[in-house]
């Protein structure tokens, strides 16, 4: 019986679930700004085929040319190409052929351009043009191809929590995902009620065009800070394989977002604060004139600033500026809020004081000027767990006394509010006034076909979708086809993921300083 037993173990195969499951799934590269353009990503497909030397995929004359994103009853359309030439080789005669083999891919990539290159910015009512690029280094399966685009929200802070031996750091995270849009650029349609079938795809060179267009709706604006917080608006390419098999991804690429604000009417208003010293006696009293309450990017800022010392012995010995943005996040834990800031200055300079002053320093009145940058200036906004906000801090130094000196420093901050359109353009801009907020729309951007203008309207009906009263209802095998314009208008469904794991070895723990607590706040609203 044991060498039964023995015989029979040696025929058994143990597969492990970390080592052979896992190992199939698609590891997609690093992710990648299109505004910052990665050195290592210029391009993946750099062993393209030259013009005039693109092999050609199977010879399929019974479908029409080229990848269309519209539903295709007919079943996949043939994939396309740049170029058509007749080329009679084999797999075996190709790679045979060293003058061929050195203009093929060097490996399969697939990776997402758009039109505009690293310039490509997403706004509201905007539409994206692109193509998805597909090298194949040798034949492979392939059931579908696809573009997605999403949106999402991340929170991530470093707390201490527990007591005892078990106490330690952990960091909580939270991911919201805003939408999420899915298009099918070639390939069979999922079915809930069938299997797919899957193509075979030749070695080559194969390009997919796409185009989406952005509902009219404000999102936040992309931002990375403070560290652990981020908005982002994410493209990835996805080629899936055979029979419900993992295919190959690309890298996620990463678009700026960027909402339309327009700037509230010009408003002169005051600005006047005391400025106390160690938080007890009343030194100086400020007052400061604002031609406008918002401002936008490359615009003038102009104000009048008086102060005023409230002792015969202080005098203003100097003033210091500086225009400074607020990232702050916070999220709820079981403690409370959990609460980070990050402050950007984006301009630091100095407010002259001449030196024939006639009020020996008890009084300035100068006038502050500069230009509103537009490299780190994004609009105002609040979203669920992140809030960026813009203030002019002033550090004032006081001097008092006469034999002996005592300086002491005091600062105060004037409130700006940054949008990224002049009131003026209100009317200029198509369906300015009727754009939506992010939390109460469902509208979601649209994939449509990229030989078109604009996606078509929802409204249009190519038929009836409903049976007539009295009428017998149409066999199960004859129901008209949904109208693609029906397809398309799809509401946005959001989502919510929350991950906790202990500090210790967590990756980007390093980079991730503790929170502040606020205890007894479960307050979501800033």
């Amino acid at each position: 019986m044991a060498s039964i037993l023995s015989t029979a173990a040696q025929h058994v195969t143990t597969r492990h679930r970390s080592s052979s499951s896992a190992a199939s799934l698609p590891r997609p590269g690093e992710p990648q700004h299109t505004n910052h353009p990665s050195p290592l990503h210029t391009h993946q497909h750099g062993t393209r085929p030259r013009s005039g030397s693109r092999p050609q995929s199977r010879p399929q004359s019974q479908h029409s040319p080229l990848s269309t994103s519209a539903p295709n009853a007919s079943g996949p359309a043939p994939i396309h190409q740049l170029e058509q030439h007749n080329f009679n080789h084999s797999v075996d005669t190709l790679g045979s052929s060293s003058s061929i083999d050195s203009q093929l891919p060097a490996e399969t990539t697939l990776s997402i351009e758009f039109d505009g290159g690293t310039h490509v910015i997403v706004r509201p009512n905007r539409v994206v043009r692109g193509k998805v690029i597909l090298d194949v280094a040798e034949r492979m399966l392939v059931t579908r191809i696809r573009i997605k685009f999403r949106a999402e929200e991340s929170a991530m802070v470093k707390v201490e929590e527990g007591g005892g031996d078990t106490r330690g750091e952990w960091i909580h995270q939270a991911i919201t995902t805003f939408f999420e849009s899915d298009w099918k650029l070639w390939g069979n349609e999922a079915s809930y009620y069938s299997q797919c079938p899957w193509e075979e795809m030749d070695i080559g060179h194969y390009e997919f065009p796409f185009a989406l267009k952005f509902p009219n709706v404000n999102y936040p604006p992309s931002m990375e800070d403070p560290t652990g917080f981020a908005i982002r608006y994410v493209w990835t390419a996805q080629a899936d394989g055979p029979a419900l098999q993992s295919g190959i991804k690309s890298r996620e690429y990463i678009t700026p977002y960027r909402p339309i604000i327009i700037s509230t009417p010009d408003k002169e208003w005051t600005y006047r604060k005391t400025l106390m010293k160690d938080k007890k006696h009343a030194i100086a009293e400020v007052q400061a004139k604002l031609y406008k309450q918002s401002y936008c990017p490359d615009e003038p800022f102009e104000m009048q600033l008086n102060m005023t010392t409230l002792h015969a012995d202080a005098k203003i010995a100097a003033i210091e500026y500086k225009f400074r943005k607020h990232h702050e996040g916070k999220m709820l834990v079981q403690q409370g809020t959990a609460f980070r800031e990050h402050i950007r200055t984006v301009i630091h300079n100095t407010v002259p004081i001449p030196s024939s002053n006639t009020h020996h320093g008890t009084q300035v009145s100068e006038t502050v000027l500069f230009d509103v940058p537009t490299r780190l200036v994004s609009p105002s906004f609040i979203s669920r767990h992140t809030r960026v906000h813009y203030g002019l801090q002033f550090l004032v130094t006081i001097e008092q006394g006469h034999l002996f000196k005592n300086t002491t420093v005091v600062d105060f901050e004037i409130p700006i509010i940054i949008a990224n359109l002049p009131h003026d353009n209100l009317l200029r801009i198509p369906d300015l006034t009727v754009i939506q907020g992010y939390r109460e729309s469902k509208e979601c951007p649209m994939f449509f076909d990229p030989s078109l203008d604009e996606p078509p309207s929802p409204s249009i009906n190519n038929g009836p979708l409903s049976t007539p009263m009295n009428e017998e209802p149409p066999n199960y095998y004859t129901l008209p086809i949904q109208p693609p314009q029906f397809q398309l208008g799809k509401e946005r469904k959001e989502r919510t993921v929350f991950l906790t794991r202990p500090a210790k070895g967590a990756l980007h723990s390093q980079e991730i300083y503790p929170a502040v607590i606020i205890q007894g706040l479960f307050d979501e609203d800033w």
